[in-house]
């Protein structure tokens, strides 16, 4: 961590109760900012992704996983992140 991020960091763990949570609120949404289209333009860019992506699927580009398998790999990463 820079020193400056550091000397930010110790003072915001000193701040009253309520305000490092607004703090990290405020921080939280520089990194991701709200979609600025609107809800429909939202809907139809992720309507179009996936039938790009169902359509790679049916052209053998994609490979596919079951819920089974899917599921099964992130209990192994929780599993493995408690030991880091």
């Amino acid at each position: 961590m820079l020193p400056a991020t550091e000397a930010i960091e110790s003072e915001a763990l000193y701040l009253p109760v309520s305000e490092p949570a607004e703090l990290i609120v405020h921080l939280l949404n520089s990194l991701e900012p709200y979609p600025t289209a609107a809800p429909a333009q939202v809907e139809k860019f992720w309507v179009n992704e996936a039938h790009r992506r169902y359509q790679s699927y049916l052209q053998g580009e994609e490979e596919s996983y079951s819920a089974d398998e899917v599921f099964s790999e992130l209990r192994i990463d929780d599993d493995l992140s408690l030991f880091s």
